[in-house]
């Protein structure tokens, strides 16, 4: 599976930071997981569940009758650089939020299961502000993530977050449903992608699901995905009765 892409899209992070600053400070909302983390982390939100900025739930497609019930918020009328950076990605969007985690703060680790790019949903960061000692790891891994730059993480794996910078980290987050637009921007060979394999991947899925990850490992046409995508065939077809 991909682990992380690092895009070779840059956007102007200075753009997306005035944005930010001039969204009224009283329309930031803490996260709703309240006990998934430390300290303070909120979110604002562009793109929510009936386009109400007061819910700042970002529920997966899976979970709801469609994604048409996300629309854009009042909010992102009022960044239009922002609304440039979300057109680039040619995808139907889900929740798209600004997300601010405080100095000091701490996400715990977690996983966000389903969330990647396999089956079907992806989320991608943009950071807008940061500091050289934001702790960001997927699963063992540190990445360090530079403003204006753009990522996709599989955040089906475990990851976990600190900010033990005195400045907050905001990023923005979107979610969106994979296409074939967003399937040949992740091919392009202009990106920094790196792919892991999964452990028992076989074990966390019905047998429809890893049918759907192996159809969605081969469109990847890469020689780890190809190898994973066999090895869960050859799982899949031992397990038959």
């Amino acid at each position: 599976m991909i682990q992380y892409i690092q895009f070779d899209q840059q956007f102007d992070a200075a753009r997306l930071q005035q944005e930010v600053a001039q969204l009224a400070t009283t329309l930031w909302q803490a996260h709703y997981n309240r006990g998934g983390y430390e300290g303070s982390w909120q979110t604002l939100q562009l793109r929510a569940l009936h386009g109400l900025p007061t819910n700042n739930a970002a529920n997966h497609p899976g979970w709801l009758p469609g994604a048409e019930l996300f629309h854009d918020t009042p909010l992102l009328a009022q960044c239009p650089y922002t609304k440039e950076v979300l057109d680039f990605f040619q995808i139907e969007k889900t929740a798209v939020r600004f997300m601010q985690l405080a100095p000091g703060a701490v996400i715990k680790p977690h996983r966000d299961p389903d969330l990647n790019f396999e089956q079907g949903e992806v989320r991608l960061h943009i950071p807008v502000l940061t500091n050289p000692q934001l702790q960001f790891y997927l699963e063992e891994e540190r990445l360090v993530m530079e403003e204006g730059s753009c990522w996709y993480l599989n955040l089906s794996r475990p990851h976990h977050v600190k900010n033990e910078g005195r400045t907050a980290r905001v990023h923005l987050v979107i979610d969106g449903i994979v296409n074939e637009w967003l399937r040949s921007y992740f091919l392009a060979p202009r990106h920094r992608v790196v792919h892991r394999a999964t452990p028992g991947l076989v074990e966390q899925h019905s047998r429809d699901d890893q049918r759907k990850i192996i159809a969605q490992l081969r469109l990847l046409q890469t020689a780890t995905a190809d190898k994973l995508a066999d090895e869960m065939q050859a799982a899949l077809a031992g397990g038959q009765a």
